[in-house]
């Protein structure tokens, strides 16, 4: 994916600690960006309700800025979708 000018990039609303260790434990390869207040994930997959934990979502966003696919809940885990909707790896804009 990054060879077709793609970049993956996680975001989640937990503290910036557990990040770190949840990056270094995993051995992931892409930045891990804090989103303490949910507005991020508020904005794109939401929150769960109550527990106000943000739901597990991939979000393709193309080159333009706009959002090209979102693939949440458990179909999220399996990165794939999200791949094959990437303008960049398909041919499109």
């Amino acid at each position: 994916m990054l060879q077709k000018g793609g970049q993956v990039v996680g975001i989640s609303v937990d503290a910036i600690e557990t990040l770190r260790r949840f990056r270094s434990e995993l051995g992931a390869p892409f930045p891990i960006l804090a989103d303490a207040d949910g507005t991020v994930a508020s904005g794109y997959a939401g929150l769960m309700p109550v527990v106000k934990l943000a739901k597990r979502a991939n979000v393709v966003v193309g080159q333009d800025g706009l959002v090209k696919a979102v693939v949440t809940g458990s179909d999220a885990v399996d990165p794939s979708p999200a791949i094959s909707a990437c303008p960049s790896l398909s041919g499109g804009t």
